[in-house]
């Protein structure tokens, strides 16, 4: 019992490491070094996560400023985490000289950062053209954004890519300013709508509206990400319609990202959508197997860490929720192996990713499938079980049944009178024709990955 709790606990402090390590990427090196770097794990229990903070100073800010962004990166490698408590270090003397280490940063970074560089998030040095797997489900989101990060066009403004959670928008949104920043003089900034939307509520309290807009009008890129967070916000919205409008009108490039289409980001204004719908939207679609494959490969040869073929499909086909979520998952077994000089395999990826594994690994049923793929195809539930060959419901049909057959233990004859008594001869030559299909026609692959993904997240 001892073991396995000390084994828990090394566990644990791998994965603050992880997500310390994560949070590199979402801060200025000056702020990581003095607010981030100095936090240490206490206890992971009753999914609440317990740090350790310097001073009350540090607490404070962390709680105020920092907390929705390391809950978030916490929140991918500590499954089921529900809140962060941070406690002080009694160590007066040590209090004293972090204090004091604080407040030289903090003169630096007010005396040093311009608007931009004061405004914009930091980049991420990985996250380039370079660095960006590409597969059929992202291709032209990437070919698009390299077209504009090297000629800004009026066609493309606004630039728009849309798409699920970690899969890759921030990336290219990087990759972008990146190339910005090498290959001209132009201003730009790089924010998060929710920053934005704290700038402006700023300035609103602080009487000082009229610089708060001149300071955007006067930058030759805007890149903007997540834009769903200003939903519902009206006066925020208001303030970014008109800024969308003064851009673009002045031939400055807006890009931005956000996890849907305009036309379907609930209490987004009208007039927003509108424009946005005006320009280049693209949207990056769900991750493959075999990009899931690619990016595994990637990142293991990066480390200079060898996995068996095995474990690399095993690992692909089970984080399948996200890019980020994958590389999390890559990051946590890496750093235990490191750890622990232990040899990486199935069964101890399983052991230290059993909070992945729990969540992805759902039971799915004939039904489930059934349902998913009438949804899928706008069909009703009665036409896939009918007699009818027509090929808009005989091709979805054979998918159901390819996929029932994959995801449950259910016979080919069982199969079959789950689909309105069909004899298993039937199913077999629906399930085979698809397996075949699926290796030579892409949308029919791009389709049984959607399915499967919806299928496993529901």
């Amino acid at each position: 019992m001892a073991e396995e709790i000390l084994k828990k606990s090394k566990e644990n402090v791998v994965s603050w490491s992880t997500v310390q390590h994560d949070l590199k990427d979402d801060f200025k090196s000056i702020i990581w070094n003095s607010w981030i770097k100095p936090l240490v794990f206490v206890e992971f229990s009753n999914f609440t996560l317990t740090i350790q903070t310097p001073s009350d100073l540090v607490k404070n800010r962390i709680d105020n400023q920092y907390y929705d962004k390391i809950f978030l990166r916490a929140k991918r490698v500590f499954i089921g985490l529900n809140k962060i408590r941070f406690t002080v270090h009694n160590d007066k003397s040590f209090i004293q000289k972090t204090n004091k280490y604080k407040s030289e940063d903090e003169n630096q970074t007010l005396s040093s950062i311009s608007f931009t560089d004061n405004t914009s998030k930091s980049l991420n040095k990985n996250y380039t053209f370079e660095k960006f797997v590409l597969d059929q489900s992202n291709e032209l989101a990437y070919f698009s954004a390299q077209r504009i990060s090297q000629e800004f066009n009026l066609d493309y403004n606004p630039f728009y890519i849309y798409g699920n959670v970690g899969i890759g928008k921030t990336h290219l949104l990087n990759a972008i300013a990146w190339n910005i920043k090498k290959n001209n003089k132009k201003k730009f900034i790089y924010i998060s709508a929710e920053r934005f939307m704290y700038q402006f509520i700023k300035s609103l309290k602080m009487n000082e509206t009229i610089r708060f807009k001149d300071q955007f009008r006067s930058i030759d890129v805007l890149m903007i990400d997540d834009l769903q967070f200003i939903s519902g916000k009206k006066s925020t919205q208001e303030e970014f319609f008109h800024l969308l409008n003064d851009l673009i009108d002045n031939k400055k490039q807006v890009i931005i990202t956000a996890d849907k289409s305009p036309s379907n980001i609930d209490n987004l204004d009208y007039k927003i959508r509108s424009r946005l719908s005006g320009g280049l939207v693209v949207d990056i679609l769900p991750t493959t197997f075999e990009l899931r494959k690619k990016i595994i490969r990637n990142k293991v040869s990066i480390k200079n860490i060898h996995l068996e073929r095995n474990l690399i499909n095993f690992l692909a086909e089970n984080i399948f929720k996200s890019i980020r979520e994958l590389e999390g998952a890559i990051n946590k077994i890496i750093l235990y192996s490191d750890v622990t000089k232990s040899q990486l395999n199935i069964e101890n990826a399983k052991t230290i990713l059993a909070d992945y594994m729990e969540i992805n690994n759902k039971k799915i049923t004939v039904k489930d499938v059934q349902l998913e793929v009438s949804k899928y195809y706008n069909l009703e539930f009665h036409e896939l079980c009918s007699k009818n060959r027509s090929r808009h419901i005989a091709k979805p049909r054979q998918i159901a049944m390819f996929l029932s057959k994959k995801f449950t233990d259910s016979s080919y004859p069982e199969i079959g009178k789950l689909f309105g008594g069909k004899d298993h001869a039937t199913v077999i030559h629906g399930v085979n024709k698809i397996k075949a299909s699926s290796e030579t026609d892409r949308k029919i692959k791009q389709d049984l990955d959607n399915i499967i993904l919806s299928l496993k997240t529901d």
